[in-house]
């Protein structure tokens, strides 16, 4: 672990900050300290399902160009992404991490530079891994992108709706939560990539980085392919891969995926 985040101060309660930009919250209090980054247009509240059940210290962040952090002037990419996720991690003392999605991908650019930096890892549904995606997940951005930019919460529901299970739809709770999440959607600017580009470039990269992983994918996700979360597992030297079923980790089995992450993360280093 690097000295900086040595030496940082532990948050005790719940905190709120900025460092570079970045806007994080901190909740808890205590080691281990562990840094959630978040999808692609996400925002720490996707992440709170992840990290509010957990022991220790959690720290979640807002890439630039989400929440209140700095716009992104430029667009987003993997490099910038992983400055934003390292800024925090050092800020807070961080020797955990846990990225979701776009924040997986993150978590794996900044290991690329610095393999030990983190005593655990975990990779939620990672969504890219060394090759461009040239699938429907890229209609599906340009799909959101322009329903953001014309602040249709109705259409962003529409193609939320898409990436649930169908046989909970129609549950009150989950048109709520989807409403919910397509107001915070419709008051963004639309992040776009600033070029083409991939979390690793040369995968054999990942063969430095020997920090305990986990890696969670759920299956018929177009989003996020158990493909690419094999392929990780793979290439990790000490990675734990396990795949839910459909929707698993947010809406069919969110009891497990909170159990999972706590049996890792909040393990004893070692």
């Amino acid at each position: 672990m690097s000295s900086a985040a040595a030496t940082a101060a532990r948050p005790t309660t719940i905190q709120s900050g900025r460092v570079g930009g970045v806007e994080f919250f901190a909740y808890g209090e205590g080691d281990p300290v562990t840094v959630f980054a978040h999808g692609l247009a996400g925002s720490v509240s996707e992440t709170k399902p992840l990290a509010m059940p957990l022991s220790g210290t959690r720290v979640l962040l807002n890439f630039h160009g989400h929440g209140g952090s700095d716009p992104l002037d430029r667009g987003w990419d993997y490099e910038l992404l992983a400055a934003n996720l390292k800024a925090v991690a050092d800020h807070v003392g961080a020797t955990r991490a846990c990225g979701l999605s776009l924040g997986a991908g993150a978590l794996m650019r900044l290991l690329t530079a610095e393999p030990g930096r983190f005593d655990r890892l975990a990779f939620v549904m990672p969504a890219a891994l060394n090759i461009p995606r040239t699938d429907g997940a890229t209609q599906r951005l340009t799909d959101l992108g322009a329903a953001i930019r014309d602040c249709d919460r109705d259409r962003l529901t529409a193609i939320l709706l898409t990436e649930i299970p169908e046989n909970l739809r129609d549950l009150r709770v989950t048109r709520m939560v989807l409403a919910r999440r397509a107001a915070e959607l419709a008051a963004m600017a639309p992040p776009a990539p600033s070029k083409q580009d991939v979390p690793v470039p040369d995968l054999s990269a990942l063969t430095l980085v020997q920090t305990p992983a986990l890696v969670l994918a759920q299956r018929e996700d177009r989003l996020h392919s158990t493909a690419i979360a094999r392929d990780l597992a793979d290439a990790l030297p000490n990675a734990t891969l396990r795949i839910l079923d459909p929707g698993g980790v947010f809406w069919s089995q969110p009891e497990r995926t909170r159990a999972l992450l706590e049996q890792h993360l909040v393990a004893p280093a070692g």
